[in-house]
């Protein structure tokens, strides 16, 4: 799929014209016209799954960049220094510490330390983890609110950058919000420079479930070719 020219090819097997883009931003899109951000000209839709992915909308504009690669919130460093490795080849950043895949390794590096837990599995999932947390486990616990704490100062950070009215947070990590969110809005709180950056913010999860998506390409297309053939 590399330098494969997806948009040419669909335009020349369906004789319409065609507009791509990736399924975060695509997300941030549907969300941002039809569902949990309506109303908001600066949103930040978050994906928490095995990775990280997201979009922003920014003063009323799906923000790109100059070749589309603008958005890669999850590949922010948080441990500069010997962090894990994340899915794209480099140390330290958030999708390798609060995503799905983060979260079990963190607690497959502590099992392998020998630290105690009723996790038997040396390689566990997020699912089996959260699972434990709720039971009471201490480490599964404990690397939720890891998850959280590094999620939030990231957080704090955006709303640093792009002072957004809303965050959207997705994902299937996202349904084990009970477990971090604590941790995450404390860690909010702490980390912003001002209390004007979490006044009336909004964060809430998406509208639109799995759908958001191709509700984005709904958006995408209705910007991309609009009735009077002029973009918007």
């Amino acid at each position: 799929w590399e330098n494969f020219p997806l948009k040419e090819k669909l335009e020349a097997h369906f004789h319409v014209p065609a507009a791509v883009g990736n399924d975060a931003n695509m997300a941030a899109l549907g969300e941002w016209k039809f569902g949990a951000g309506v109303g908001h000209s600066n949103l930040i839709y978050i994906t928490i799954s095995t990775g990280i992915g997201s979009g922003i909308i920014c003063d009323g504009r799906l923000l790109l960049g100059e070749r589309g690669l603008a958005g890669e919130l999850g590949h922010i460093t948080v441990i500069p220094e010997n962090g894990p490795m994340c899915g794209c080849g480099k140390r330290g950043h958030l999708e390798a510490v609060a995503s799905g895949t983060g979260i079990a390794r963190y607690v497959a590096d502590q099992l392998s330390k020998g630290r105690s837990s009723q996790i038997l599995k040396e390689q566990p999932s997020a699912k089996e983890i959260s699972e434990a947390a709720r039971q009471g486990d201490e480490l599964a616990g404990e690397a939720f609110q890891r998850a959280g704490t590094f999620l939030g100062r990231s957080l704090a950070d955006m709303l640093h950058i792009f002072n957004p009215s809303i965050l959207i947070l997705g994902g299937g990590v996202t349904q084990s919000a009970d477990l971090m969110f604590e941790a995450l809005h404390t860690a909010i709180e702490e980390s912003v420079i001002s209390p004007d950056y979490t006044r009336d913010l909004v964060i809430t999860s998406p509208a639109l479930g799995d759908d958001a998506g191709l509700q984005g390409a709904r958006g995408l297309a209705e910007m991309s070719f609009p009735p009077d053939g002029m973009p918007v």
